[in-house]
């Protein structure tokens, strides 16, 4: 809704397009809502699975009472709440932040859908943040603190870019009843949520390098381990998402762009409606691969081969810090190179060029 409400605002657009994609989003978010109030208690499952030092099978921490067990298990020597204690608020909070979401499918309420997608909104994030706060405190590093705020980007940057895509492939797969001048709206959408995507993905790469090192010793532990293998499969599926992004961002933004300039409406609606969103909604599907991967990825490559843990020196901060550099110039440059793209084709010819090549010839 932070992406479409602004567009839709706009006095230019379509008051049937503007009523009919308003009413869409407000379905697909309650949806949303329904599947992720379900989705819940298989994600808490998983954290049940991945308590450092007594791992188990994900089959076997799905069952009721494993999950319970998780959530009564008492505070530890020098901890003011239990863990299972923080995920039982987290995922409460959670499951109110799906709950608003489920009201969407009264029809009454959809002239509220942006207040409702905001309040569900804070609470998810309220919910998020709730694991930024330790259980012990004085048991905190800097390696570990460092290790909690980069895995939050990681899970964040995921979550918004997947979902983004996700939500957005939902609502332009339902293109009938808009009008062609609707092809301009979704040129926009896609534009600006562009940036959105390119953010997330900056902070997956840094968080998931990151991650990567803490957790994998090596390349060889990628084949050797069931943790690296699973971790392979989610470097695939994420780097095919990230190349179909390029071919959006370097082939069908710019020629969209374009026919917007050459005026011709009807082909902009054929890109921007039905073209780019079967791309986004392959991306949509790799990007669900990944979150149920994400699922299996319990312990460490280094416990399973017997590596060494890290150690976080100067050196490694460094390269940290480097490589967010070379991101934030590499985006820079694509949303540049996008941008010029775009204008190459569209922009009028120079008066007095045309004449004199003619002459020339």
């Amino acid at each position: 809704m932070l992406v479409l409400n602004p567009l839709l605002a706009r006095s230019q657009v379509n008051t049937s397009d503007r009523d009919l994609l308003r009413r869409r989003a407000a379905l697909i978010l309650a949806a949303i809502g329904t599947w992720f109030l379900v989705a819940l208690y298989f994600q808490l499952a998983g954290k049940a699975a991945r308590i450092k030092g007594q791992e188990i099978p994900y089959s076997e921490a799905v069952l009721p009472g494993r999950v319970l067990d998780y959530l009564t298990a008492p505070a530890r020597p020098g901890e003011w709440m239990s863990v299972g204690a923080q995920a039982a608020l987290q995922y409460g909070l959670w499951a109110l932040s799906a709950v608003a979401l489920v009201l969407l499918w009264r029809s009454g309420l959809h002239r509220h859908t942006t207040r409702i997608a905001g309040t569900s909104y804070v609470l998810a994030f309220v919910a998020y943040a709730v694991t930024w706060v330790p259980t012990d405190p004085s048991s905190e590093t800097f390696d570990s603190v460092l290790d909690s705020v980069l895995d939050h980007v990681h899970v964040l940057s995921v979550s918004t870019w997947v979902g983004g895509v996700a939500t957005l492939a939902l609502l332009s797969a339902a293109h009938r009843g808009l009008t062609p001048g609707a092809g301009a709206v979704w040129a926009q959408i896609w534009s600006r949520f562009s940036i959105v995507a390119l953010t997330a993905v900056g902070g997956m790469v840094v968080s998931g390098s990151w991650l990567a090192w803490k957790y994998v010793g090596g390349i060889g532990d990628l084949f050797t381990t069931e943790f690296g293998r699973f971790l392979l499969v989610k470097l695939v599926l994420v780097g095919t998402m990230i190349a179909l992004g390029g071919v959006n961002e370097f082939i069908l933004m710019p020629r969209i762009a374009r026919v917007r300039a050459a005026g011709e409406e009807g082909s902009v609606f054929r890109l921007a409606v039905r073209v780019f969103p079967r791309i986004v909604a392959l991306e949509s599907a790799l990007g669900l691969g990944v979150l149920v991967v994400l699922t299996f990825l319990t312990g460490s490559a280094r416990a399973e081969s017997g590596s060494e843990e890290p150690v976080v020196d100067g050196g490694v901060i460094m390269v940290g810090l480097l490589l967010i550099a070379v991101l934030a110039t590499s985006f820079v440059t694509t949303a540049k190179v996008s941008d010029r793209l775009a204008r190459s084709g569209s922009e009028p010819e120079p008066k007095g060029e045309g004449e004199l090549a003619s002459k020339s010839r």
